[in-house]
């Protein structure tokens, strides 16, 4: 298992995959680094080694893991092999044996997660947790201390102003915990600064909602199933990011990276079949061409730049006196 250094962060040695797809591994030293929240990696043990040559190899931040799992299924001839979901690719590591396997996932699960910091309450005795957060305001000349309030706060990564929610509501029981079509992580594009953002989504009656975590009660936006025009895979120009699908509304279109392509496939098709029919017969109207033989017919081509009408066909009676009369003109 992962041991704990003097420090108190994890590390170990993995094996870890060259290069993505070539099946060669080499064995790496990785030390996770929670308050950078950084997954360092180097050659050897950086105490084993001169200063000069204790430097990084590589580095991932925490925050861009989507997913971290068992992958012994995916790769049967890697003994004790799990992956890293990061930032649209897949990392693939082995570990000495199961109970390091086990902890190397625990470890890094935990440290990916998105937490929201709650309300710090009495401590029974009349006091109150030196940790709270405060504001400092002056009045009078006098500094006062204001304690802040943390179920006021509401974290998000929106644009400001925007409409297209319904306002957020709080059934009292976790994301995980509530009843859904369907339910799990991904990770969304904001609207404002167009950064990608770990989230907890939710799927249900209600509508389509999304969480900082699993464990949080609150929604950080919530999309009524009547606002939601069209779910489809994304054919946008994302080109460093696989798996995504969007969600289209009559304002914005979100758009939503999944782990692989089944979850991408049955995100789609759970919301297309939980979506009401006429919403989605409008979509397949706009989206179809005219078929009507009417309107695709060409009655007429006309070469000439210049479009004319036609004229009557004359007879060569016709003709003829008008040649005369031009003739007896011109001699008169």
């Amino acid at each position: 298992m992962p041991y704990k250094d003097k420090n108190g962060k994890f590390c170990g040695f993995l094996n870890a995959e060259e290069k993505e797809g070539s099946g060669k591994f080499l064995r790496r030293y990785f030390l996770l680094d929670e308050k950078k929240s950084r997954l360092y990696y180097y050659k050897d043990n950086p105490g084993n080694l001169h200063a000069d040559y204790s430097k990084t190899c590589g580095e991932i931040e925490i925050h861009f893991i989507s997913r971290v799992s068992d992958a012994r299924k995916l790769r049967p001839k890697v003994d004790n092999c799990f992956s890293i979901t990061y930032a649209g690719r897949t990392i693939y590591l082995e570990a000495e044996d199961g109970d390091d396997l086990e902890g190397w996932i625990k470890a890094l699960n935990d440290a990916s997660k998105i937490t929201v910091p709650v309300k710090h309450e009495d401590l029974g005795n009349g006091k109150k947790d030196s940790r709270a957060g405060f504001t400092a305001e002056i009045a009078g000349g006098v500094v006062c201390k204001i304690p802040m309030k943390y179920n006021k706060i509401q974290v998000s990564d929106e644009e400001p102003g925007s409409s297209d929610e319904s306002p957020n509501e709080s059934s009292g029981l976790s994301a995980s915990a509530m009843q859904s079509y369907i339910s799990g992580y991904c990770v969304k594009q904001g609207g404002m600064r167009k950064n990608w953002k770990r989230r907890y989504f939710v799927f249900s009656e209600s509508g389509f909602q999304y969480y900082s975590s699993d464990r949080a009660k609150e929604p950080l936006r919530t999309l009524p199933k009547a606002d939601i025009i069209d779910v489809r895979r994304s054919s946008s120009g994302h080109s460093s990011r696989d798996n995504l699908f969007e969600v289209v509304t009559a304002k914005r279109t979100f758009y939503i990276q999944c782990d692989d392509p089944a979850d991408t496939d049955k995100w789609v098709n759970m919301m297309k079949q939980n979506l009401p029919t006429t919403q989605i017969s409008l979509t397949q109207s706009l989206r179809r061409p005219p078929t009507n033989s009417q309107e695709m017919a060409v009655t007429r081509v006309f070469p000439s730049k210049e479009w004319r009408p036609e004229s009557p066909q004359r007879s060569s009676s016709q003709i003829d006196e008008n040649q005369q009369k031009k003739r007896s003109w011109l001699w008169s």
